[in-house]
């Protein structure tokens, strides 16, 4: 189990920094920001001493022995350890060590973005910590980072207001922080922040995640499933990177018509985010055995030809879920 950024915030507003910390995601917003904000609980008044660690540029006895070493003057330190699962041999093993009993004067962020416990590394770090998720946030979350940013820079908004700034830049919240900061230097004193000034100042053109997706396709949505997946695929997504989780969606789905089958409690990878893999049980009841078979011989099709051929990456996509989702769009 995770806990949230706003835990860890808390926790450094009370003064409490912990020797070891372990951010699991690949938001590399969300990994800069809450390092800073630790950083700046750390040291406080004191110099910033902070080194980036990473296994492709080091080699694990030089990275081990730049965090234990010690200081006759007591001065803090911090690193930043990205993929510590490139770390090998006796490297991990002291590496691990020293998360047993770490220097209690520094402070390591360890930097985790996979999430398979089949990973070693991963495995015996969550085992030790709880990791704070710097994963994207899903909508919800989204509104309340940007009222957190809207706070900061004492900007005074609206519901609309809020829901526009989601709507427009909302696909990281890197985006949302350029957005407001931005809009905090176009408004002038006293200037009222309305929709229409929100859309005058805004550049970004929104983009979408996986999750959103697969949260359409499971419902059936065919309308909405069409305009997102096009949408990804316009992004930096194929075919070919989709057929992985859409195959493992539906084998989930289908392993939960079968009976005592008990979805949330199998064990193993699945490539969906975690609000996708709760929503399983009800997906399922809107797919019938049939449906759910099509949809993986399909996959199946559409693996070989991606494979084999040139294929179009939006005619593959229109075709399957048009296929798959048209009959019930009537």
């Amino acid at each position: 189990m995770n806990q949230s950024i706003s835990q860890i915030m808390n926790s450094l507003k009370n003064g409490a920094v912990e020797p070891i910390y372990i951010l699991q995601g690949t938001d590399k917003y969300l990994q800069q920001f809450l390092s800073d904000k630790i950083a700046d609980r750390f040291f406080q008044n004191s110099k910033s001493d902070k080194s980036l660690l990473i296994p492709d540029d080091m080699k694990g006895p030089e990275i081990i022995e730049q965090i234990t070493a010690t200081d006759l003057f007591s001065s803090k330190k911090m690193f930043i350890l990205l993929e510590p699962q490139k770390i090998s041999g006796q490297s991990r093993k002291e590496l691990l060590s020293y998360c047993d009993k770490p220097i209690q004067s520094n402070c390591l962020i360890i930097i985790l973005e996979e999430f398979g416990k089949n990973i070693a590394m991963v495995r015996e770090l969550t085992k030790r910590f709880t990791p704070t998720n710097v994963s994207s946030p899903f909508e919800n979350d989204m509104k309340k980072w940007a009222q957190y940013f809207f706070r900061e820079k004492n900007i005074k908004i609206n519901t609309k207001v809020l829901n526009t700034i989601v709507e427009m830049a909302g696909d990281s919240v890197g985006h949302i922080s350029n957005e407001i900061d931005k809009i905090s230097i176009l408004l002038d004193d006293d200037q009222e922040l309305t929709d229409d000034l929100v859309r005058q100042f805004s550049g970004w053109k929104r983009e979408h995640q996986r999750w959103e997706f697969f949260k359409y396709l499971g419902n059936k949505d065919l309308e909405k499933s069409l305009k997102i997946g096009l949408s990804l695929i316009t992004q930096n997504e194929t075919m070919l990177t989709l057929i992985y989780p859409l195959t493992s969606f539906f084998q989930e789905l289908l392993f939960a018509k079968l009976p005592n089958s008990g979805v949330l409690g199998r064990s193993g990878y699945v490539p969906l985010s975690n609000s996708i893999v709760k929503s399983l049980p009800q997906f399922a009841k809107k797919y019938s055995r049939n449906e759910i078979e099509l949809a993986l011989k399909l996959l199946g099709e559409i693996d070989i030809r991606s494979k084999t051929t040139t294929v179009s990456n939006e005619s593959e996509m229109t075709k399957f879920l048009f296929n798959l989702l048209e009959s019930n769009d009537r």
